[in-house]
């Protein structure tokens, strides 16, 4: 997942939590968008979010009530930070930027429980290449178990 957008919404305890899984994710009412926001006040493509490396960017698409990062109206293209407020009409999203390669790792080595055993591919294969293959004695030779 390359980012996260959290919906806050005044009044409602629960949040609503929208994955990004694609380096262009565009937002507005159209019904092409990754993200529909089927309200008025939200342009048919009002904005688009790309993800290029290690960089995140919001581009306002010339939409008519405008894009906002932490309270700031978006011209043209402005950079996102982890932890940016995205506001279009009354909708609030807070930016969580992830991992580019989609893959969830697990606990930073620096954080991770000593206890926990860490295996390599490399040293799994050997010890399945040194196990020797076990005889199934369930059957007599030459008796097949079956009609």
């Amino acid at each position: 997942m390359l980012a996260k957008l959290l919906e806050h919404r005044p009044g409602v305890d629960s949040r609503r939590e929208i994955g990004v899984t694609k380096e262009e994710f565009l937002i507005g009412r159209g019904p092409d968008c990754d993200l529909r926001l089927a309200v008025p006040a939200v342009s048919r493509h009002h904005c688009l979010l790309r993800f290029r490396g290690s960089e995140a960017t919001l581009t306002d698409l010339g939409s008519v009530n405008g894009t906002f990062v932490n309270g700031q109206r978006v011209r043209s293209s402005m950079a996102l930070q982890h932890g940016d407020e995205i506001a279009l009409g009354d909708f609030r999203f807070v930016v969580e930027l992830g991992t580019q390669s989609g893959i969830n790792w697990g606990p930073d080595a620096a954080t991770a429980d000593q206890q926990t055993p860490t295996f390599k591919i490399q040293d799994f294969q050997k010890a399945m290449q040194k196990e020797e293959p076990k005889k199934d004695e369930g059957h007599p030779p030459g008796e097949a178990g079956g009609l």
